[in-house]
């Protein structure tokens, strides 16, 4: 008995203690990235892509509805297409390369927190506080590019901070730099830019001529990683998939970005959702750098953040590559002293956000339609977040170190309370699997499918391991009776709004549920009123 308790003393030590919450933070991300589906649009399109390149053998270009697709570069695809290699085709293998990108971020930010000179017991902070972080948190498990992006980006950077930059470290930067460019293109040099630029104001050793020629090469080879592929890529995939890669990933998208501008400030409104739950707690409230190794966290997050500001083309998952800073910053601010001060703490602005979600919640059962109502949120959940809320509110912590602690396992276990049981029902609207396994059954009879409507993202290839594209309607009638007359053993899917009017043959429908409304897969047989017939004649 004695030796138990000897050995969960020592497990429960800090250095021990501080891994522990860092993997259960980690944790609750893989729990959400298992438990919930594929969300449309844009990780469905994902995999699909990876599918569709995987049953195709196009290992170099990606494939989407039949056409190189030349949006993203290729590294989180062949990321899919090793675990597939290793363990089959399944669902689980992509759900989880996020949270292990996650994983290598968190790793890499140690690093760089411990090359800053920060002691082990404050740059374990770094990854915990990032980990606690809402928006990493909820990004860490998705199939998304941006947490990838970071992970790469941490390992450009971690290898540049300190001593003498050798050959060996500028190879490991450039490689790190070459898979970040693998993972999202140039997007990686508004935030590596000016840390580069910035370097001898914040480096402790200036680099000299031979670490600037050291560098020179980091960012050559991983330039040359990039552009191996591109390039390659460009001649394989014909002429219309080289000037989209060269050309409209770069030019065409900052047109594109001009003619759908945000505001200069429109940022400013997600910054208590990107930074929760650390900026409600006054303790954690950044201050002004005084020392060199403070100076890095600083022009990663302002400069950055500023220029992102600046392009008018804005997402909120754009900020991702700057959340480490700012979990660098917020490290920072708690002090040795404070983490080794016996002053009491309470947390009570965190828990009151806690309390407030589940309030929303609850508000949501009553009032709330659509995705985001009575059927999609569960009462439970919400009570079950309400008292958690109540019992942080409740708890003197001993400590800042122990209120570091504290907020971070509340805020994970609040995120485990919410998106697993107060949003458990909500993810079923966003489950294409069941619409899906009837396109599959089509396809196996060879049945024509088309999908009305804009733009058609290979939401449904991968859950219903489909392998010819489905063909795509504008949603006009005349496109629709084309259809109908070419195919007339054809089906058609399309969101109820579109379609239902024309609806002549209500069993024959199938309705599924689907993100805010309902999803409609039906013959074109049971399609067109009498109404429509002098119509449809029109377009023979």
């Amino acid at each position: 008995m004695a030796s138990s308790r000897r050995f969960w003393a020592r497990l429960w030590e800090a250095k021990h203690r501080d891994t522990l919450i860092i993997a259960f933070l980690w944790l609750i991300a893989v729990a959400g990235a298992l438990t919930r589906p594929f969300l449309p649009i844009d990780e469905t399109r994902y995999v699909s892509v990876a599918w569709e390149m995987w049953y195709s053998h196009s290992w170099w270009v990606p494939l989407m509805n039949g056409e190189a697709y030349a949006d993203k570069p290729p590294l989180l695809f062949w990321l899919i297409h090793i675990g597939w290699e290793a363990f089959g085709v399944n669902d689980w293998w992509p759900k989880l390369i996020g949270p292990l990108a996650s994983l290598v971020a968190m790793i890499h930010l140690y690093r760089v927190a411990r090359r800053l000179g920060y002691a082990g017991s404050r740059a374990r902070l770094a990854p915990m506080m990032m980990m606690a972080m809402l928006m990493w948190s909820l990004y860490s498990s998705a199939l998304m590019f941006d947490i990838l992006l970071t992970a790469c980006l941490l390992g450009a950077i971690s290898p540049l901070i300190q001593g003498q930059l050798t050959t060996r470290k500028s190879l490991v930067s450039g490689v790190w730099l070459g898979l970040a460019l693998l993972a999202k293109g140039p997007a990686v040099f508004v935030t590596l830019v000016p840390i580069l630029l910035a370097m001898r104001w914040w480096r402790e050793r200036q680099l000299g001529p031979e670490g600037r020629m050291r560098l020179g090469l980091s960012l050559l080879i991983g330039t040359s990683i990039l552009l191996c592929w591109a390039l390659s890529a460009s001649w394989l995939g014909g002429s219309s998939y080289a000037r989209e890669l060269l050309w409209g990933q770069s030019v065409d998208r900052l047109h594109d970005a001009i003619a759908h501008a945000h505001p200069l400030w429109w940022y400013i409104p997600w910054l208590p959702l990107i930074t929760f739950p650390w900026m409600v707690w006054p303790a954690t409230w950044p201050r002004l750098p005084r020392f060199r190794y403070q100076r890095l966290a600083w022009v990663w997050l302002v400069i950055p953040l500023i220029v992102f500001s600046l392009i008018s083309g804005k997402q909120i998952h754009y900020l991702m590559p700057l959340i480490p800073a700012l979990a660098l910053v917020i490290m920072d601010r708690i002090g040795q002293s404070q983490l080794d001060s016996d002053v009491p703490h309470r947390t009570r602005a965190p828990a009151l956000a806690i309390g407030l979600l589940g309030v929303v919640g609850l508000s949501l059962m009553i009032w709330g339609k659509g995705a985001v109502g009575p059927s999609t949120i569960s009462p439970l959940g919400a009570f079950a977040l309400i008292a958690w809320a109540g019992l942080l509110w409740r708890w003197h912590w001993a400590s800042a170190g122990a209120a570091v602690r504290g907020i971070a396992l509340g805020t994970g276990l609040a995120v485990l309370i919410a998106t697993q049981f107060m949003l458990g029902p909500f993810w079923n609207r966003f489950d294409v699997r069941p619409p899906s396994a009837l396109l599959a059954q089509l396809e196996s009879q060879d049945i024509p499918v088309a999908f009305n409507g804009d733009g058609y993202q290979a939401t449904f290839q991968f859950a219903g391991r489909l392998k010819r594209p489905l063909m795509t309607l504008d949603g006009s009638t005349a496109r629709m009776c084309k259809f109908n007359k070419q195919f007339p053993t054809g089906w058609v899917v399309a969101r109820d709004r579109d379609v239902n009017h024309l609806i002549v043959d209500d069993n024959a429908a199938h309705t599924f549920k689907y993100r805010g409304g309902q999803l409609v897969i039906v013959p074109v047989h049971a399609l067109f009123p009498s109404g429509y017939e002098a119509n449809c004649s029109g377009h023979s």
